[in-house]
């Protein structure tokens, strides 16, 4: 029986995977700054309508980034920095703690992310400090899942948005003729 009390507490550690090609390679990151969604909306005034409205364009958001910080200089960061798409993996354990049973769980949440490079910074010399080294990505694909089962999908080329199960521009493909 599942428990209704599970206290979703903190990320435990994360690995970062570049899957450009298959090299599944292992990047020695610091942090991740993660993207955030905000909606494209326009605003609605006219006839019928008590001033102004402001409507989200269904499915539709202004640009995502992620920023990757990097502990020192070396060829992840300027790997990333190549021109053209790359798909990087972040696989993290999420730690919750059922309140019920008394038992820690490990959750495994898994975000990938098609990108595109737009900014790099070497970051700092300062002795004996991290130089925080970043890349900063534009992303055009982002899927999160949580314990396989997939939360958000978002593919900005091919008329995707689904959250929880439900695409929300499926109607919008049939539209457009795809």
């Amino acid at each position: 029986m599942p428990s209704y009390n599970v206290i979703r507490a903190n990320l435990i550690n994360y690995e970062v995977y570049d899957e450009t090609e298959g090299s599944e390679r292992l990047l020695g990151t610091a942090s991740v700054d993660l993207p955030e969604l905000e909606f494209l909306s326009a605003e609605l005034k006219g006839a019928g309508i008590a001033g102004k409205v402001n409507f989200p364009i269904l499915g539709h958001t202004n640009s995502l980034t992620c920023t990757l910080h990097w502990m020192s200089i070396h060829s992840d960061l300027t790997s990333l920095s190549a021109p053209g798409s790359h798909m990087v993996t972040l696989r993290g354990a999420l730690q919750q703690y059922d309140a019920a049973t008394g038992q820690m769980i490990v959750s495994p949440v898994k975000i990938t992310m098609r990108v595109l490079p737009t900014k790099m910074s070497l970051g700092k010399f300062d002795p004996g400090e991290q130089t925080d080294s970043k890349n900063e990505l534009s992303i055009n694909y982002l899927k999160m899942t949580v314990d396989g089962e997939e939360l958000l999908e978002i593919d900005k080329l091919n008329y995707i948005y689904r959250v929880n199960g439900e695409d929300y521009l499926t109607d919008t493909r049939e539209a457009v003729g795809q």
